[in-house]
């Protein structure tokens, strides 16, 4: 086995992950609400903007609660896999 600079940096490299993922399963169990919530745009056409755990963003209908748009984790631009947004005519 070697104990040299590689090998000590891939066993860093493993500490550090550990740490991020038991952080992660850490911060989800105790965040209780969205880490950013504001209303955006006025009167019929205002939405609320939500961002939560883990860096999903999303758009939400104020009046009915409906999701109208959802991210995929940590990439707020792109649309989440799958996700389809309400149909008009079938609210």
């Amino acid at each position: 086995m070697n104990f040299g600079p590689e090998y000590l940096k891939a066993q860093a490299l493993k500490s550090a992950e550990n740490h991020l993922k038991r952080a992660a399963n850490f911060t989800a169990f105790n965040i209780k609400n969205p880490l950013f919530q504001r209303r955006m745009g006025k009167g019929s056409a205002s939405v609320f903007v939500r961002l939560e755990w883990p860096g999903v963003l999303a758009v939400i209908d104020p009046d009915t609660g409906t999701v109208l748009a959802v991210s995929e984790p940590g990439q707020p631009e792109v649309l989440k896999a799958g996700f389809l947004p309400p149909m008009p005519g079938t609210l």
